[in-house]
């Protein structure tokens, strides 16, 4: 196993196994996210393959010390990160870089490389999301709880205009792709202050129903569709299956009969027939591949809940836990639900792929049968 995935498996296991419901900023979706962006940046920027291995290590530790300290954080992520490197040696100099990356994620830092750098930057990229204004709302909550003290709104934004003012991006990607997103949530932070200076207290838009929603609504048009699907087939079997019947008997009956010169055009309708069948019968058929699904699978988030093809290899105990799990964290649930939605996308574009071809068999054979019978009866009667 690379020492990434190692890296990984370690981490989620940590947040599993001492979670702290108050930390909903720096959680592990954050860290997550972090990692993401640093193999992002990291690739866009040229690192090699071992200096990138580096800071996706660190990404993974870089916020694991607020499992245990909130002002110290970097210092306990560092004595983590070393614990795990007891047990997965690697070279001093990598393990250093690793050290230095996570050191560098701390306040008002300059970084001293490339590495450094990319960390940096991954650890700030939600500055450079749209979504950033909702992201940043999660921290506060976060210091309120961590505090115990409730942070004023107004506070709380001139803080974070400072922050974002004082902020920088270090690499050529981020500057590119994140700087422009930044400055225009700079300015979204500014009006909300500038309307809270005012009294106007800003309107806050919650797009919850919306989501639930649009899930309701494209799940119910998937299920229609599907049922349109399967009765169409119920219509194109039933058909086949008579026209089978009917050119089986009429072909047995042909080479008695006067009109033989009509055996082609039979044998054309009764193969069409009978591959259009099949389609018909192909897309209403079930596929199911059922995955065996492990307990660090489930802790890694890799398995859809809610598909009965995942849940039914899972013991009851550990899919009562898993569930319970994923109905109190927002984004494992709505992962959970994309998930289900793509697959159903999956499961009915298969089925309709196979529908028409048992149609276009269907009419094609149908025609051709229809002229070879036009023609053998016309011209070739004897």
């Amino acid at each position: 196993m690379k020492i990434v995935d190692q890296a990984k498996l370690f981490v989620i296991n940590l947040f599993e196994n001492q979670k702290n419901q108050k930390l909903t900023f720096h959680s592990l979706e954050h860290t997550l996210e972090v990692v993401r962006q640093s193999a992002l940046i990291g690739q866009q920027e040229k690192l090699n393959e071992d200096e990138l291995s580096a800071v996706l290590v660190a990404a993974w530790f870089h916020d694991t010390g607020y499992l245990i300290e909130l002002e110290n954080h970097e210092a306990a992520s560092i004595d983590l990160a070393r614990s795990f490197f007891k047990k997965h040696p690697r070279a001093t100099a990598f393990v250093q870089l690793v050290e230095d990356c996570i050191l560098a994620t701390k306040r008002n830092r300059e970084p001293q490389s490339l590495p450094e750098k990319i960390i940096m930057d991954a650890d700030i990229s939600h500055t450079g999301n749209s979504n950033f204004i909702n992201i940043s709302k999660t921290l506060r909550k976060e210091r309120s709880n961590c505090t115990g003290v409730a942070i004023s709104q107004e506070k709380y934004w001139q803080e974070t205009l400072l922050f974002l003012e004082n902020q920088q991006f270090f690499t050529d990607f981020a500057q590119r792709e994140y700087e422009p997103v930044k400055k225009t949530n700079t300015e979204k932070v500014r009006a909300l202050i500038d309307k809270q200076k005012k009294g106007v207290r800003p309107k806050e838009k919650s797009t919850t129903r919306g989501v639930e929603s649009m899930f309701r609504l494209t799940a119910n048009n998937q299920m229609r569709l599907s049922a349109m699907a399967d009765k169409k087939a119920n219509i194109l079997i039933s058909t086949n299956s008579i026209l089978i019947s009917v050119s089986a008997a009429a072909a047995s009956s042909q080479p008695f009969s006067p009109t033989k010169q009509l055996i082609p055009a039979v044998i054309i309708l009764f193969l069409s027939s009978l591959i259009s069948l099949v389609f018909a019968i192909l897309s209403c058929r079930p596929k199911i591949k059922p995955q065996r699904c492990s307990e660090s699978d489930i802790k890694e988030r890799k398995t859809n809940l809610l598909f009965f093809g995942n849940f039914s290899q899972i013991p009851y105990p550990l899919y009562d836990k898993s569930m319970k799990e994923m109905m109190d964290d927002y984004d494992y649930l709505y992962t959970n639900l994309i998930k289900d939605q793509y697959h159903l996308g999956l499961s009915l574009t298969r089925k309709y792929k196979l529908l028409r071809v048992a149609y276009d068999i269907f009419m094609y054979g149908f025609i051709l049968a229809a002229l070879l019978f036009i023609v053998s009866y016309f011209f070739f009667r004897v």
